[in-house]
């Protein structure tokens, strides 16, 4: 959908459908609403007083026009109430419009500046929100599908209507919506395409086109490689695949930010996970390409990143690999060396998520971080204790962790604090290792970030980010269709953006 300005009196406005917003039982309706209606006395005449519309949460209702108006309808959507509106309600609101005006093959709507006046936001905040909802509500994977009969193609356009010449601020929000949506959108493609297509090989492709557009620097440790750097937890669980697996290495280092010590961004990128020896049960099974999901929302955020032209070092680590059962696959009961050269017991070789991020995390150190932060669909127990919407945080710094659930909730990727206790390592002692890869069920996702735990100094910030629920939504939401969500992208990036460690690391 392109999205461009139009500039004229509000009397002069033309639309094949104008989009507005209102609050549930709001009289007045928002100003900008008002102003719009005292220009059109025929329309006042139409809206007054909404008829039967209540305004509720993505509550919608279409109001048309006379078949010669330059204004042929009026589609209004509800925000809920006032008292508890926020930024998300907006994307919602903004998403149900552009998917009604897809419903009804409305090619060239059009969104005024002045309906959003009267919310609780800035002008170039409330214009950002309501087009990312916008963008990423208009999103379909289809590149597979030979038989589409649905409207893809509706809305084509959308106008920003104002009646004067927009500031640099909301040009910069709208720039700022677009590009997100894009980040967004290519780490829900990843995530939905089959696994046959995006092999570890596709994902060092897709790194490589973005350090080619916006010249990270790029490296790519291949097995071979990762082997003789002592990765023995990432190529134990490599072993098992026919497909070639990659470390994959970016790095954003703009001039003048060479010898800061960089934010470093960890995503798990198991592209598809049988389980190993472990193996999984065959029931949705072909879900588990989505395991890859945190490694695809770093590389929508280093496209987010690299668009922006970011003025601060950051490196993104990839592990990316098939765990699969094959004759030359690793073990339970086998004893792996990883790089940091603590050794670990595998109980349970569908527990390769942490493996691999174990081995990328002592990497990391090497680059003398300022901050560390993985993300991972990591295990089955965070879906149990947070459900399929919310993520779960932990860390080592309590500042860093409140940042990020703090900018979780503005964005819309929602995330809830575990504790890290030490007593959890308890159940990760071993009788032949320094300790074992699971313990028993309980407190399953704790247990996992205490795991993590154990390849980060003390002095070093870091958090983890177990997002297996909300990286896939089995049903359609209004912020995405079923499959793949794009969480953690919008929120890595402005972490990035946003947040700076208040301790040194030694």
């Amino acid at each position: 959908m392109h999205v461009h300005w139009s500039i004229s009196p509000l009397a002069d406005w033309q639309a094949e459908a104008i989009l507005f917003f209102t609050f549930e039982d709001s009289r007045p309706l928002l100003p900008g609403f008002v102003q719009w209606l005292d220009s059109q006395p025929w329309w006042q005449a139409e809206l007054t007083p909404l008829r039967d519309f209540k305004g509720k949460h993505q509550e919608t209702s279409i109001y048309y026009g006379p078949r010669d108006h330059c204004i042929a309808r009026v589609i209004c959507v509800g925000l809920g109430p006032a008292e508890k509106f926020d930024r998300e309600k907006l994307r919602n609101a903004a998403a149900v419009a552009v998917r009604k005006c897809r419903e009804l093959r409305i090619s060239h709507p059009a969104l005024p500046l002045p309906a959003l006046q009267g919310l609780p936001l800035d002008g170039a905040t409330a214009l950002r929100e309501a087009l990312i909802g916008a963008e990423t509500g208009l999103y379909r994977y289809g590149a597979l599908k030979t038989r589409n009969d649905e409207p893809d193609a509706f809305p084509e356009t959308l106008c920003l209507l104002a009646g004067q010449e927009p500031g640099d601020d909301l040009q910069e929000a709208l720039n700022d919506a677009q590009r997100t949506a894009r980040g967004i959108c290519l780490a829900r493609d990843l995530v939905v395409a089959p696994a046959n297509i995006v092999t570890p090989r596709f994902l060092a492709d897709k790194a490589r086109e973005l350090a080619h557009q916006f010249a990270f620097q790029m490296q790519l440790i291949d097995l071979d490689a990762a082997r003789r750097m002592g990765m023995g937890l990432f190529t134990a669980v490599a072993q098992g695949s026919r497909e070639p697996a990659y470390m994959i290495v970016l790095e954003h280092r703009p001039r003048g930010t060479e010898e800061d010590r960089p934010l470093v961004l960890i995503g798990k990128g198991i592209t598809f996970d049988a389980g190993g020896i472990s193996i999984k049960p065959s029931s949705k099974m072909e879900l588990m390409k989505h395991d890859m999901a945190g490694a695809a929302a770093i590389l929508g955020a280093f496209q987010i990143i690299g668009e922006m032209k970011l003025a601060r070092r950051i490196v993104g680590i990839l592990p990316c690999t098939e765990n699969m059962p094959d004759g030359k696959a690793y073990k339970p009961g086998d004893v792996l060396r990883s790089m940091s050269g603590v050794t670990v017991e595998v109980i349970s070789t569908d527990a390769e998520g942490r493996l691999i991020l174990g081995d990328a995390l002592a990497y990391a150190l090497d680059l003398k971080p300022c901050a560390m932060v993985d993300i991972a669909t990591l295990t089955g127990a965070c879906i149990v204790a947070l459900g399929d919407r919310v993520g779960a945080v932990m860390g080592n710094e309590d500042a860093l962790v409140a940042k990020i659930q703090e900018i979780g909730m503005q964005v819309g990727d929602r995330l809830w604090p575990l504790p890290q206790w030490d007593f959890y390592f308890d159940d990760l002692k071993s009788d032949v290792a320094d300790f074992k890869n699971v313990g028993e069920r309980k407190g399953g996702a704790i247990v996992a970030g205490i795991f993590l735990k154990q390849f980060v100094p003390d002095h070093v910030p870091w958090a983890h980010l177990d997002i297996a629920g909300p990286a896939w939504t089995e049903k359609d939401l209004v912020s995405a269709p079923k499959g793949a969500t794009g969480f953690g992208v919008r929120l890595l990036v402005d972490l990035a953006r946003r947040w700076h460690p208040t301790k040194q690391c030694g």
